[in-house]
């Protein structure tokens, strides 16, 4: 039996860089929106006026019930709220809870087994400016979970094989167990005062059925002199629980991320033209309850296309999207514990580099792969057709201003060392497509993707990059 394994606390990146809403397949456990804002903060801060509505009444909100059933979960049921514009103009709020079924669970010992259920909650408060400071906004994320059967790939490099029939409790791809999942970010992000901000912190974006029409003029330019630049920190906290065995394995990180980001595009929550890139430090020091102590760096980098719509689409854009991770802590010649189920200062499954799950390879599960470096690439095109069968429907209690059709390619690969010419071998792949919708203002989307593993089906909010 492992001493020890890591699971995917459902999140990655910054804080509120990715909450995910409902991961839609057979054979892989579903976190709802627990990640959904891990992946809500862009690199940019800026004001919505929507032309449609009322100056004064700019505020808006959602509540969306959803359901589905899986292997994992088995039938669950839940609600997330989204308000925007609420107690500061830039601030958004999102909240959900979630309950299953009973399902039957089973110990890596001679206990009969037990019935439990899935159930959970999170609440995330985004870009909240406090009163001495016009340069400062402040986010907070938290979420407690419990799940009778997750999947965790602790062996999760890129040769790694994935096999669901094992019964072997102490199999690896992946470790099925029920445990908790129970995570904190907090951030600080500092507006910079060039560009796009040096006078006006937060710019105005005017929106005409949700597509940016004051913006003509913004979108690509030199960096730093043109766009919008921050810096931030971040504390984090996870705990990971797995109960399957006789005596609770735990693991635990809490440390700091520093991070640079800058946004050159026109409209960051659904950019059609210009780039933005952003580079993080992340350490866990050993200290307290964690584990162990880490490290890692990430770049990311996107860049946005606009072509000359058609007579049936109002928008058509190509989007890039290129990402890479390294982790200089992580030794491979050593173990923290003698079965060597634990590498000396790996990163946990969750950080560094990894791949797989809501943003990066959709088609695999999440955290598929994890090691000491990562390269990852993508290519989406977007279109938005002119034709919304939602606009202007006075019972609609959701405002959705466009819908959104969008195919998409992914490759990346990790290893055990930082080498490009590894990296760009022996690559996974795979191709999906998608409909999304802008929603209360935030991109909703539903995805279906392929690969060499299956197919995974997403309900996601926000675009992935």
């Amino acid at each position: 039996m492992p001493s020890v394994v890591y699971t995917e606390p459902t999140h990655s990146g910054p804080a509120y860089n990715d909450m995910k809403l409902l991961y839609l397949t057979k054979n892989l456990l579903p976190t709802l929106l627990l990640s959904v804002f891990c992946n809500s903060i862009n690199a940019s801060e800026f004001l919505i006026e929507d032309l449609n509505r009322d100056k004064n009444k700019q505020q808006t909100w959602v509540v969306l019930p959803y359901v589905f059933s899986s292997d994992s979960m088995g039938f669950t049921m839940g609600a997330v709220g989204i308000f925007a514009g609420y107690i500061q103009p830039q601030m958004s709020i999102v909240a959900t809870t979630f309950i299953g079924e009973e399902l039957e669970v089973k110990h890596n010992d001679l206990r009969e087994s037990e019935t439990e259920r899935t159930s959970g909650a999170m609440l995330a408060i985004n870009g909240y400016r406090p009163s001495f400071s016009n340069r400062l906004f402040v986010s907070a994320i938290g979420a407690y979970g419990y799940y009778p059967n997750q999947r965790l790939y602790i062996e999760g490099g890129n040769d790694s094989e994935k096999d669901l029939e094992n019964n072997d409790y102490n199999a690896t791809t992946p470790l099925q167990t029920q445990g908790y999942n129970n995570w904190f970010k907090g951030d600080v992000r500092f507006v910079l005062p060039w560009g796009e901000s040096k006078n006006q912190v937060l710019p105005k974006i005017q929106l005409q059925r949700g597509i940016a029409v004051n913006r003509d003029h913004i979108g690509g330019g030199a960096p730093f002199s043109t766009g919008q630049t921050l810096i931030g920190s971040e504390i984090f906290y996870s705990k990971w629980t797995a109960d399957k065995f006789l005596e609770s394995q735990e693991i635990n990180t809490n440390g700091v991320r520093l991070f640079l980001e800058h946004d050159n595009t026109d409209y960051p929550s659904n950019p059609s033209r210009g780039y933005a890139f952003s580079a993080k430090a992340s350490a866990d020091f050993g200290t307290g309850n964690s584990t162990q102590s880490w490290n890692s760096l990430e770049v990311d980098y996107s860049h946005y296309l606009e072509f000359e719509n058609v007579s049936w689409s109002r928008q058509s854009v190509v989007a890039l999207n290129v990402w890479s991770a390294y982790s200089p802590s992580w030794k491979d010649s050593e173990t923290l514990y003698d079965n060597g189920s634990l590498k000396k200062h790996q990163t946990p499954m969750w950080e560094g580099a990894r791949l797989g799950g809501w943003t990066r390879m959709r088609a695999y599960d999440n955290n598929r792969f994890n090691d000491k470096a990562a390269l990852y690439g993508a290519i989406e095109y977007r279109i938005i057709p002119r034709i919304n069968p939602l606009a202007d429907l006075a019972w609609n209690p959701i405002p959705v201003d466009w819908f959104q059709f969008v195919l998409f390619a992914e490759a990346g690969r990790v290893a055990e060392k930082y080498d490009v010419g590894l990296l760009l071998s022996d690559m996974k792949y795979d191709v999906g497509f998608s409909i999304r919708a802008l929603a209360a203002k935030v991109p909703v989307r539903f995805e279906m993707a392929f690969g060499e593993e299956g197919s995974a089906m997403w309900f996601m909010l926000k675009q992935p990059f």
